[in-house]
């Protein structure tokens, strides 16, 4: 129904923003990655889902088209609610959160507080081929969390992105630690 909501960021805290339009405060529950981004802004045209429910209308807001389209999946989960999906948004970024979906990291995603083992197996399972399509991930080629840590650590230390990820690709396995692969990419 409602695609965006544009106007002037009256107030943000930690998981809402409030936006002045026309003279009418819309309060929109929003994800981590959102309340950071519009904290900076004046005014801002915010992706938003309302949620019509038989007690409330709710308006949810996002940082990017992206990050709505990957809660509108999350919630077609059955046993997946608006508030699932938007911690689950909030606990990873969008590009992590497609990454664990589409490499069924099922360890990743119940490591959000709030999502259990089996709901991140049932996540997993029925939107890893359709994330995979839709964000055109290579599960072979997917960094984890542990991986990411060790390419930022390697950036800090003066190495080029794309090179760091090269290194890291190559140097690490599934059981080391963030400080082994960055100990394996610089004495290896």
């Amino acid at each position: 129904m409602f695609d965006y909501v544009s106007g002037k960021i009256a107030e943000v805290s930690e998981n809402r923003i409030v936006v002045d339009c026309g003279g009418v405060g819309f309060a929109l529950t929003a994800t981590a990655s959102a309340c950071a981004e519009y904290s900076r802004k004046e005014q801002a045209a915010i992706p938003v889902y309302l949620a019509v429910r038989e007690d409330a209308l709710e308006l949810y807001g996002f940082s990017t088209k992206r990050e709505r389209e990957l809660f509108l999946n999350l919630i077609s989960v059955s046993g997946v609610g608006a508030k699932l999906a938007i911690t689950l948004l909030s606990g990873l970024s969008a590009d992590r959160l497609a990454t664990a979906i589409a490499s069924a990291d099922v360890k990743a995603l119940s490591a959000v507080k709030g999502v259990g083992k089996k709901t991140a197996e049932r996540i997993a399972l029925e939107l890893r081929d359709k994330i995979a399509a839709s964000a055109d991930i290579s599960i072979a080629s997917a960094l984890t969390t542990v991986d990411e840590k060790a390419v930022l650590a390697l950036v800090s230390l003066g190495y080029e992105k794309k090179e760091a990820e090269t290194a890291v690709k190559k140097a690490a396995t599934s059981d080391m630690t963030t400080e082994q692969i960055v100990y394996a990419v610089l004495h290896g």
